[in-house]
């Protein structure tokens, strides 16, 4: 189910942002819209609003790493709207930073160490991101 989250996302953003000038702005937008429609299309099955998160993240920065965003930026935008779209879930705001922390940093390995590199910096500089919440995702964890 996750994998196919991924994918649904990564496809729906790489829509969304082809060819628009703001493309961070379009990427929270994505966020939200694909969070908001997961919730209510995967209402009956086995899986769950953390999960959803981490799906939408990690296929939100994929998208935009292919797009050439500059990743760590296009993260941080991610990562944002996704906490705040958390509320509408059903997720605290911790387990909602954690999940869309690891779905970035997870988008960020498939790319390159780099890419991980420069996600794991512009994340270490959001105030609402713990610092043990970016390591523990960056171990794997």
């Amino acid at each position: 189910m996750l994998a196919q989250i991924i994918e649904e996302t990564k496809s729906a953003v790489t829509a969304l942002i082809t060819g628009t000038d703001d493309i961070l702005t379009a990427l929270r937008s994505a966020v939200k819209n694909q969070l908001t429609g997961l919730v209510k299309d995967v209402g009956g099955m086995a899986t769950t609003g953390v999960e959803t998160i981490t799906g939408v993240v990690t296929g939100s920065v994929e998208a935009a790493a292919a797009s050439g965003t500059d990743i760590g930026k296009a993260a941080v935008s991610v990562v944002e709207e996704a906490v705040a779209s958390a509320s509408g879930l059903g997720v605290s705001t911790a387990d909602a930073t954690a999940a869309a922390v690891t779905g970035a940093v997870r988008a960020a390995k498939k790319v390159s160490v780099e890419a991980t590199d420069a996600v794991s910096k512009a994340l270490s500089e959001v105030a609402s991101v713990p610092r043990e919440v970016l390591d523990a995702a960056l171990k794997g964890e």
